[in-house]
Order: structure tokens, then C-alpha cells, then sequence
């Protein structure tokens, strides 16, 4: 059933719910710095309106067999967004980024407004067990749409609810003639064949923490104008600059490929690369390259733009969506099950000294521009 207070969960959802067992990070977050003050009051109004025209916001998962997105019962007084005042940007910035989703509890979308006496930055947190980081970006433009909208005419935008079901599961099958994908379902070819032996020092708290990093003005530019030249994409360039920094801190035998995974937007064989509706659907692929002695970076970038250019001919990130329709056949009490254990191994495992270091599968997923153009809300940029 798909109304707007049941709603189907999918398999990318059953497995995003349960990166909760520490797997994976469950949070997409955004902080969009504006050129002036909002109005408050509108951006209240306008998150709310949000949460109507993408139910699964304002929704919970409730683990079942199968499960489902509910409702929440008291809606109307869950506080989806807030303000904050300060002298400390940069301070409060990193508190909301710190903070974690409570996957039991909280909603699925978070919004703070952090209010200096110069300016206002937006910050928002989406839970990765409803959406995948180009629904994340989608919400950003509908957030800027609604409060336009109120801005300019009052109170007359009107919610048209979106709900995410099969249809974009199924439309995307029949475009690539695809009429049986669990048979086609193969999890060796989705796993990385090799994990990286990391440094490790066991922390005292059990929350991830996180690092920001705010490139200088125009320095994208100035490595899409590299990579342009050398006919590579802006992500070869940052998973080359990822090899070499693995590479030089855990320093792998000469010769022996090792992986990094990438995400994918599994957007892109569906008609105007669009879906239904807020969701989880993008898929993912390895790339494997081996440590050579004396590489220079531009020698290791033209061997990951021939791993990926490969890649990309062969319909990368459909074992995911074939994945995806295996999760939901075998049923989500197996696949909590299956996570539960595999994270306690991790937690005792952990714990073993194994001289400093402990396994691990890197991954890079690029999200790009969240928009090419400025965006507008109501007045401000």
C-alpha cells in the first residue's frame, strides 16, 4: 500500500536503516550560507509545507515483515526546524553536523537556522534511510521553491504529496529490458575484492565524528580545468588524490589492485533521470589500482580514468538495484539479523590489538554541484 501515511520501504531503505548497527554514515548533511537574513517565521512554514509535498519526511520506519514508512502520529508538533543565535558560526556549524540522528526517535529531516548579526547559514540533515544524497539535493531546491513561494504570495503554495513506490524500480528495468534482476543479482561482482588495512586507535564515545573541509575560492574550477585536459572528470581526479593518500599511509604490496568504492545515481536510466519522489535509489561500483613505485599523480590518474571509463561501459551500479530486489525477497528480520551479527564480530574484532590497524572498505561519494545556479530564497541567495 502508497498513501501518504503507509508507504512502502525498499531494499536500499532496509539496508540504509540498518548502517545504524555501525556500518555506515546515516546522515546527508547540507549548510548553505546566505547572503542575508530569512524570515523565520516563512522558513517555518515552508519546511512544514516541505514535509507534506515528500511524505517520507514526516515519516518513521517501522520495522515489520515487510516493513514500512508510518506517519508520525503527532506531527504537527514535531519540531522539524529551528533557529539558533550566535556569535560562533563555525562553532555551532560543527555541533549540528557532530549531532546525531536518533534513528528511533527523531524525524527523518532536521533544519536549523544559525542566525549572526551579519547573516543567516542553513543547515540540514536528512536521514539516509529515506533518501540518498541526490534526494537530499532535491529537497534543498524544494526548500528554496516553497519559501519563494510564500515570500512572494503569502500563504497560497499548495502541497501536492510525492510518494515513492515500485514504479521507479520497475520503470528502470524496462528501460534497460531487464524482466528477471534477482536472477541477474551477483553479490561478488558488487563487493570490493580487497579492504585496507587502516590505523586504528579505539575512541572512547561510540558516535562517528567528522572532519569538514571548505576548499578555497574557485580551487573546483581549477581542478575541473586539470581534469578537463587530461580527458578526466572532476571525481577521477579526487579518486586518484584518494589512492595516493591510502597508498602513502598504508603503503600496499607493489602491484596488488586494491579498491575504493564510488556511489552512483542510479537516476540516470530513468526517462529525464528523475524519480516518483524523495528516495534512496543510487547504486555503487569499485575501482582497482595497484601501488607502482615512483607513479607520478598524472600516471595514476590515467590509469583510474581507464578503470573507470571500463566501468562506465558496462551499466555501472545495476547489482545494487538487483541487490535491492534480493534484500526485499529475502525479507528485513533476515537482513537486521545479518547486520547485528556482522557488527558485533566488528565491535570484539576492534578490540583484539591487530598491531594498530583494522580493516576497512573506503568509499567516495560525490554529490557535485548541489545546484549550478544560485539559489534563491525569496530574496536572498
Amino acid at each position: 500500500q502508497s498513501d501518504s501515511k503507509i508507504m512502502t520501504a525498499n531494499g536500499h531503505d532496509m539496508c540504509n536503516y540498518v548502517a545504524k548497527y555501525k556500518f555506515a554514515n546515516y546522515q546527508i548533511q547540507s549548510v548553505l550560507k546566505l547572503d542575508g537574513k530569512l524570515d523565520y517565521s516563512k522558513l517555518l512554514k515552508a519546511v512544514r509545507l516541505s514535509v507534506e509535498v515528500e511524505p517520507v519526511l514526516g515519516s518513521k520506519f517501522i520495522e515489520g515483515d515487510p516493513p514500512y514508512w508510518k506517519r508520525l502520529d503527532n506531527i504537527d508538533k514535531v519540531e522539524f526546524c529551528t533557529l539558533e543565535e550566535t556569535d560562533f558560526l563555525e562553532k555551532s556549524i560543527k555541533l549540528f553536523i557532530d549531532s546525531p540522528l536518533d534513528m528511533n526517535n527523531d524525524p527523518m529531516l532536521r533544519v536549523k537556522l544559525i542566525r549572526t548579526k551579519v547573516h543567516d547559514t542553513l543547515c540540514i540533515k536528512i536521514n539516509h534511510a529515506c533518501s540518498d544524497g541526490a534526494g537530499a539535493k532535491e529537497y534543498i531546491h524544494l526548500l528554496s521553491k516553497i519559501y519563494t513561494s510564500i515570500d512572494k504570495n503569502g500563504n497560497s503554495f499548495t502541497p501536492k504529496p510525492r510518494i515513492g513506490g515500485r514504479k521507479d524500480q520497475d520503470k528502470l528495468f524496462a528501460e534497460l529490458g531487464i524482466k528477471n534482476p534477482i536472477a541477474l543479482w551477483n553479490p561478488h561482482k558488487k563487493a570490493p575484492k580487497t579492504l585496507w588495512p587502516f590505523p586504528w586507535k579505539q575512541g572512547d564515545g561510540e558516535e562517528a565524528g567528522y572532519v569538514t573541509c571548505r576548499l578555497p575560492y574557485n580551487q573546483i574550477d581549477t581542478v575541473a580545468s586539470y581534469a578537463k585536459r587530461r580527458g578526466a572528470t572532476v571525481n577521477d581526479v579526487i579518486l586518484t588524490a584518494f589512492f595516493r593518500a591510502m597508498f602513502d599511509i598504508y603503503k600496499p604490496p607493489v602491484g596488488i589492485p586494491m579498491d575504493i568504492g564510488s556511489t552512483i545515481d542510479l537516476r540516470r536510466y530513468l526517462p529525464k533521470n528523475k524519480a516518483e519522489a524523495i528516495r534512496n535509489f543510487s547504486g555503487g561500483f569499485s575501482v582497482a589500482i595497484a601501488r607502482i613505485k615512483n607513479d607520478t599523480f598524472e600516471d595514476t590518474l590515467l590509469r583510474v580514468v581507464k578503470a573507470t571509463a571500463k566501468i562506465k561501459k558496462g551499466r555501472p551500479g545495476l547489482q545494487y538495484a538487483f541487490g535491492g530486489e534480493y534484500v526485499e525477497m529475502i525479507g528485513f528480520p533476515r537482513i537486521k539479523a545479518h547486520f547485528k551479527m556482522v557488527s558485533l564480530i566488528s565491535k570484539i574484532t576492534s578490540k583484539i590489538p591487530f598491531i594498530g590497524r583494522i580493516t576497512c572498505g573506503p568509499g567516495l561519494s560525490n554529490l557535485g554541484f548541489i545546484s549550478k545556479d544560485l539559489l534563491k530564497f525569496g530574496s536572498n541567495v
